[in-house]
């Protein structure tokens, strides 16, 4: 360190314990606790666990799940934010408005104007705030950039690809380049001195190109490819009768084509290197090279790039420097809500119910996630102004919904998300289950062709001895015995069918139901609903048809879309499954308990009717269950609702209903007598 004089270790604050902060900052932050140089005085996570995992591997003083408390408290020196940006920037504000220095991770900001608000704030507060954007301690580029001098170096090339394909952009950053591929474009802009003046972009889904020029004539060249299959990044500089290329660990220095490799330390250096820094600007006051004004022209870049921007590079607008909104609401988050929090970061606290150990009038929501306890009694009783509850799901029977709603308490669900993503999985199975597509599947793997599994036992001798009775003459006899018997008990062979002009007939009606009809409707299907709680304009509103349950079951494809409740359970029975003609396809998706069991097995063993099933009376379903041996049902386990993707849309879709009725607006909220119709 720069400084001789002994100063007592700084005490800091880590928000965020996820992996970024737990394998690559936690054990440079711990080293330097050894070292003397910080105390870990507190980490803080919305994931309890994760942060009490984190506080015992690495030493913390202690863990907690408030944020806003942490940040009010004196005796912390700085402030570690290693989250989504949207949490960099309104964490980040509230750091430096407490006088707290600051270290968030990349993306900084949302926006350059906001990174340039910040680094405004530290400057006036006298505060240091610096980001993650460790390419800069390369010791290789920083080789490099030291032999260009004063100079400079006339072109350059920066790649950075990774094998990200399908993956939705993290921390909460609008695309991969905001998210990852600015470290390389940071690093090029940190080598040829600042931003270019005109600049030629192109951007295509997750892969970004742009060729950059300088005031003076240099020229750079930046390729930005997600979706490549491998990791690549690399770096190449040029002058007159000179070129250097990098990587993390090594610099080839060539001239007048005679190479020159040099080795360097890679791994966590650079890492280290960048938390040095930071301690180093706060004890000496030294500019430091990853501060926050120095990082937001690469912000206002890659925004360009992003949208494909040719022409003059102008330049970025700074938002006003206001003092954060105080944060009078709470709002108590449980489960893993990631960037789906964004909305709430500027007006509300967040903290978590283990933190809520008194009477707090300022909790006015909760968030629920996938797995998390509903909220107990005597933490209810705590919370005197608890206007709504977000359930990151659609079945809120685990929640305590009936009692919430007697406590006045709103009830929001995910509603949209589920009955998209569930309908889309439903059409599939009926135009998979009408084209008879998983027997042909079964037929292709045991070796055959077609969609009529071979004869076994008896029957499949008879028919490979069809040739030598027909030889024989013995093939009338062969056939009256057959007849006798009864036939082969399978009826005609199934055929392939199309999904336009087939009659669905849905069981039950709700948001699921409303989902699919319009789906099927879209494909040319005849759809016929029966529901005791639907009205006829409900129905019709989808292109369906009300219609009484017998001619529902009469259908070629019959689907079950209702909540499981007592008066629900076992909806059918012998006697309606008796009425599924010939060649139908039955669908489950909606609950196990909707169909006894004992009868749709018997009813299954018939052979004559295909079942496509999702959700089971009891799950998992047994390893030797029945099921499972049955060559005419396709079995998959309750993933209809469960796509990451329909996780993340659940999520969204949960915080802004919550955040609508938090500001007045209005809201699908759920009333006594849906959940009475509701699992």
């Amino acid at each position: 360190m720069s400084s001789a004089i002994p100063i007592p270790p700084l005490r800091v604050l880590v928000i965020g314990a996820g992996p970024m902060a737990t394998q690559v900052h936690m054990p440079v932050l711990a080293a330097l606790r050894d070292r003397g140089l910080v105390d870990l005085a507190l980490v803080c996570d919305l994931d309890r666990a994760r942060a009490a995992a984190a506080a015992a591997t690495f030493g913390f003083g202690a863990s907690t799940g408030d944020a806003g408390a942490a940040l009010a408290r004196d005796d912390i020196d700085a402030v570690h934010i290693y989250a989504s940006a949207q949490l960099h920037y309104e964490y980040g504000m509230r750091s430096l408005h407490q006088g707290k220095h600051l270290f968030v991770e990349k993306p900084v900001a949302p926006s350059a104007a906001q990174a340039q608000t910040m680094a405004d704030l530290a400057k006036t507060r006298g505060l240091v705030a610096v980001g993650g954007h460790n390419r800069r301690f390369y010791p290789s580029l920083r080789a490099a950039r030291a032999r260009a001098g004063l100079a400079g170096w006339r072109q350059a090339e920066a790649v950075f690809h990774k094998p990200l394909a399908g993956q939705p952009p993290g921390f909460g950053a609008t695309s991969w380049l905001s998210a990852n591929g600015i470290h390389a474009l940071d690093a090029l802009l940190w080598m040829m001195g600042g931003l270019p003046d005109h600049l030629t972009a192109h951007a295509s889904g997750e892969t970004f190109s742009a060729l950059m020029r300088w005031p003076g004539g240099a020229q750079a060249a930046f390729l930005c490819d997600n979706a490549a299959g491998c990791r690549r990044e690399d770096y190449a500089f040029h002058a007159a009768g000179e070129s250097c290329t990098v990587t993390e660990t090594t610099l080839t220095v060539q001239t007048d084509g005679r190479p020159l490799t040099t080795a360097f330390a890679g791994g966590m250096t650079s890492f280290a290197l960048e938390h040095d820094a930071f301690l180093d600007a706060i004890r000496t006051g030294t500019e430091p090279p990853h501060g926050l004004a120095a990082l937001v022209p690469s912000l206002h870049l890659c925004d360009l790039i992003e949208r494909g921007h040719v022409g003059a590079v102008p330049p970025f607008l700074t938002a006003a420097t206001t003092a954060p909104a105080p944060a009078e609401r709470t709002i108590l988050v449980d489960g893993h809500w990631g960037a789906a929090l964004s909305p709430l970061l500027a007006g509300c606290r967040l903290t978590t119910p283990g933190d809520v150990t008194d009477t707090r009038p300022d909790v006015v929501a909760a968030l629920l996630g996938r797995g998390t306890p509903p909220l107990a009694p005597d933490l209810l009783d705590r919370l005197p102004n608890l206007a709504v509850v977000g359930v990151a799901g659609l079945s809120v029977a685990r929640f305590g919904a009936d009692a919430l709603l007697a406590r006045g308490v709103a009830v929001v669900n995910a509603s949209d998300a589920h009955t998209d993503s569930v309908a889309e999985f439903a059409l599939g199975l009926a135009i998979l289950g009408r084209r008879r597509a998983f027997q042909g599947d079964a037929v292709m793997r045991a070796g055959g062709w077609g969609v009529v599994p071979p004869l076994r036992g008896l029957r499949g001798l008879a028919r490979r001895l069809k040739p030598t009775l027909t030889r024989l003459g013995l093939l009338p006899l062969a056939q009256r015995v057959k007849a006798r018997l009864g036939g082969d008990g399978r009826g005609r062979p199934p055929q392939t069918r199309d999904l336009a002009g087939a009659t669905v007939g849905l069981v039950g009606w709700g948001a699921n139901a409303y989902a699919f009809a319009r789906r099927l409707t879209a494909c040319g299907a005849r759809v016929l609903v029966w529901s005791k709680n639907a009205t006829e304009a409900d129905i019709r509103q989808a292109g369906a048809s009300p219609a009484a349950l017998d001619q529902v079951l009469a259908a070629d494809i019959v689907s079950l879309h209702r909540g499981l409740t007592p008066a629900t359970r076992h909806t059918l029975g012998a006697a309606e499954l008796a009425r599924l003609r010939p060649g139908a396809v039955l669908i489950n998706v909606a609950r196990g308990g909707l169909i006894e069991p004992t009868a749709l097995l018997d009813r299954l063993r018939r052979g004559d009717i295909f079942a496509c099933l999702d959700t089971f009376e009891e799950e998992p379903l047994p390893p030797r269950h029945p099921l499972r041996r049955l060559p005419n049902v396709f079995l998959t386990p309750h993933i209809a609702g469960g796509s990451a993707d329909m996780q993340a849309r659940a999520a969204d879709e949960v915080v802004a209903k919550v955040a609508r009725l938090l500001d007045g607006g209005a809201a699908d909220i759920l009333t006594p007598a849906r959940l009475r119709s509701m699992t």
